[in-house]
């Protein structure tokens, strides 16, 4: 008695089609993964430029002395840092805290007013203007974000969509 074994598996042809089914798909779903990559990359920073402004801030309200916030390196691109002013003539080689360089294609950039200065009290620095503005955009060309330090010290997100190159 013979025992007939059947072959099983996949045909080349249903191959082709599951591997042309993934292809579609992936070619619908990756420019949409692309604006949510750069959506969160806009919030990130936003959230980040935010916790380091409240954090000089609520340092120069600890120590009692003047906290700025300034460009790392010489440019907003390259990231914050948190540095105590009462150093003699800013000459600690050690920032309180550094935010890193703005990530893929965001761009940070001071709109109006100064770079912050937080007095003791909490209140800005107001050497030349009332209000800081930081904008934030990302690298698509659509909206991003302001961020606004008001005389108060107060820092928040301005609720105006700012319009970004």
């Amino acid at each position: 008695m013979r025992i007939w074994r059947r072959n099983s598996g996949f045909t080349i042809i249903e191959l082709m089609i599951v591997v042309a089914l993934i292809a579609i798909i992936a070619a619908i779903a990756v420019p949409g993964f692309q604006g949510l990559i750069e959506s969160n990359r806009l919030k990130s920073t936003t959230n980040n430029v935010l916790g380091i402004l409240n954090y000089a801030r609520t340092e120069a309200v600890r120590r009692g002395e003047p906290v700025g916030v300034q460009a790392a390196g010489g440019s907003l691109q390259e990231g914050l840092n948190v540095i105590l002013l009462s150093s003699p003539a800013n000459t600690d080689p050690n920032p309180l805290r550094t935010l890193d360089a703005m990530p893929g294609s965001v761009t940070l950039s001071l709109q109006s007013g100064d770079m912050p200065v937080f007095r003791g009290n909490g209140m800005k620095d107001r050497d030349d203007h009332d209000q800081s503005i930081l904008r934030i955009c990302p690298g698509n060309g659509k909206s991003g974000a302001d961020i606004v330090v008001n005389a108060g010290g107060q820092t928040n997100r301005s609720s105006t969509e700012a319009t970004c190159p």
